[in-house]
């Protein structure tokens, strides 16, 4: 009887975890045996993915005059996925941040003048969803911008007409600059403005930006110098008809307030002026590009031209507010796996390139994109193949670009770029890092490949930085959508024969025509890129540093759980690459000691 009772105690157990587990492809309780990958068996519709996309949107505070900067990090505080601002005119902070699979909880954290502690928050299905607004204490208000006014170039340039720009200009030209208006570098070159009427001729500028290359005075306009030197002569007539007392009423002198956000985060007007005009005078950039400068010019003339762009802060006041982050530059990292005998199966070790990469993301507090830094590292190269390695940005146009810097090409390369150092007859944003990983990262004479053999030997890693510099507005950091990049190997000097992650499209100049051919399954407007008939990838990313496979080792024998996190739709085991207890083989991890 006793033995009747257990018996149905644990049918009945079983029973239940049955009726409540989700339904795999294969049933995670049977004798199923996996011994390599073509032994796995994988629902059509598994993406591989080791992260999920997370649509965030919490309620800010309105009792406050100055801008507030969340970051959401992991539980721990550790890791930061965001740091950034509501856009435009909101009181929600609504974006789209992409974290490892394996997250349940975020934690929100604010500037030290705001007076929030951190908040751990739990994720409601893939969304993080918050209320700042129910039952959190006042915030403090460190800044008071009320009261100050400027004008874009557009208006100090306007026929006088009433109390508009142009009259205020006419008026009180002579008080604010009694010998005249100068900008440039004095110890190369300058541009003088005797009258107001000259300013009213100058005004606005457009064109490519250019230093100046000899003295001008009262030049008619900006033609050979370009839009930012309109922007340049505007925020200088800002900054002095304000500290004249001639425009608006602010608390303290314009060129005091500190930009909140981007390349000059934590600096004052008057400080980036002094950049502004010695890179206009021909002289020294400070390291920064012309379209920083230019567009930081821009944001003075506009911060309260009848706009809430939320540019400055007061100069008592951290960046964004005071406190916090002063330069909201969004971090997205991760390693790169592949496999490189596409359209055929390779051997599954994952280790024909393994390549570390890191987004430093920096925009300004209306959440707009201004640059990109992409470092990548390259770790092992387990081919013979010259393989080139590439990425794209799906929604970013390629014109939306204005530079990008840092390619790694031969003289003789198979990639062609465009003049803003895109790849060119791409309509989206494609860089190519490198177009042979060999040459960046030679063999050093023994082994297979480089860094897949523990008694080969080593070579250091070598790592690309490439910088993108985005047009002013042209994006948002939710548009951007840094999660969905689309990185891609091409392979031995053939420029069509790309291999991208699973469901990942080919670029514009991949050859279409091996699409599904051998053992690809591609299918062109479908999820099914880059997945064989029976569903398997030939690239992995990983949101964490990868410890990858010696050669020839089949990633289901080296990471114990991997086969179950596939086989499961990623349901279990989505940390299967951590090493933790009963997680991997280490003898088969390849390892420099």
């Amino acid at each position: 009887m006793k033995n009747k009772f257990y018996i149905l105690f644990a049918l009945g157990l079983l029973l239940s975890v049955s009726a409540c587990r989700k339904t795999f492809p294969v049933d995670p309780y049977s004798d199923h045996k996996v011994t390599s990958m073509n032994d796995l068996i994988v629902s059509d519709d598994f993406t591989w993915k080791t992260t999920k996309d997370i649509a965030v949107i919490i309620n800010l505070p309105t009792n406050s005059s100055f801008l507030l900067p969340v970051s959401i990090n992991d539980e721990s505080g550790s890791r930061t996925f965001f740091t950034g601002y509501p856009e435009k005119n909101s009181d929600k902070l609504k974006t789209k941040i992409t974290i490892p699979s394996y997250i349940t909880k975020l934690q929100l954290s604010f500037p030290e003048a705001s007076g929030l502690e951190a908040i751990t928050v739990g994720l409601t299905g893939n969304n993080l969803l918050y209320d700042l607004t129910s039952g959190q204490k006042s915030i403090a208000v460190p800044c008071d911008l009320s009261g100050f006014l400027t004008y874009s170039q557009g208006g100090w340039g306007s026929p006088a007409h009433g109390n508009n720009p142009g009259a205020v200009r006419d008026a009180y030209f002579t008080a604010v600059f009694p010998s005249g208006l100068d900008v440039g570098d004095p110890s190369n070159f300058t541009i003088h403005f005797s009258s107001a009427a000259a300013i009213e001729a100058f005004l606005p500028g457009g064109g490519p930006d250019n230093p100046l290359t000899q003295n001008l005075i009262d030049p008619a306009n900006t033609n050979g110098i370009g839009n930012w030197a309109g922007q340049i002569v505007a925020a200088t007539m800002n900054v002095g008809y304000d500290e004249a007392g001639y425009l608006g009423n602010g608390y303290t002198d314009l060129k005091n307030l500190k930009y909140i956000a981007g390349p000059f985060a934590g600096m004052t007007i008057e400080d980036v002026l002094i950049i502004a005009n010695t890179a206009l005078g021909g002289g020294s950039t400070s390291g920064y590009s012309y379209n920083q400068i230019g567009y930081a010019a821009e944001q003075i003339n506009l911060a309260f031209d009848g706009y809430d762009h939320n540019y400055f802060t007061c100069s008592g006041s951290g960046g964004g507010g005071g406190g916090g982050n002063p330069n909201p530059v969004v971090q997205h990292e991760g390693t790169l796996a592949f496999e490189d005998l596409w359209p055929w199966k390779g051997d599954y070790d994952f280790n024909d390139l393994v390549v570390n990469y890191d987004f430093d993301i920096t925009k300004n507090a209306q959440e707009i994109v201004e640059h990109v830094k992409a470092t990548f590292t390259i770790y092992a190269l387990g081919a013979y193949f010259h393989n080139g390695f590439g990425f794209t940005l799906p929604t970013v146009s390629s014109n939306d670009i204005v530079s990008a810097t840092g390619s790694v090409l031969k003289a003789n390369s198979v990639v062609t770029l465009a003049g803003n150092g895109l790849e060119s007859a791409q309509p989206q944003a494609t860089v190519i890092v490198s177009d042979d990983l060999f040459d960046v990262m030679p063999h050093p004479g023994g082994g297979i490949g480089v860094n897949t053999e523990i008694y080969a030997p080593y070579v250091d890693p070598v790592t690309i930085v490439i910088n993108l510099e985005f047009a002013p507005g042209a994006i948002t950091f939710s548009q951007l959508d840094i999660g969905s990049f689309n990185p891609f190997m091409f392979v031995d000097q053939t420029r069509g024969v790309e291999i991208h992650l699973p469901g990942y499209a080919p670029t514009a100049l991949a050859d279409q025509s091996l699409l599904g051919t051998g053992e690809d399954a591609s299918a062109q407007g479908s999820t099914h890129y880059y997945k064989t008939h029976n569903n398997l990838p030939w690239a992995i990313n990983i949101p964490e540093v990868f410890e990858y496979p010696i050669e020839k080792h089949d990633i289901t024998t080296v990471y114990n759980h991997f086969a179950e996190w596939a086989e499961s739709d990623g349901v279990l085991y989505p940390d299967w690459y951590k090493d933790l207890p009963g997680y991997r083989n280490n003898v088969s991890i390849y390892s420099h000691n």
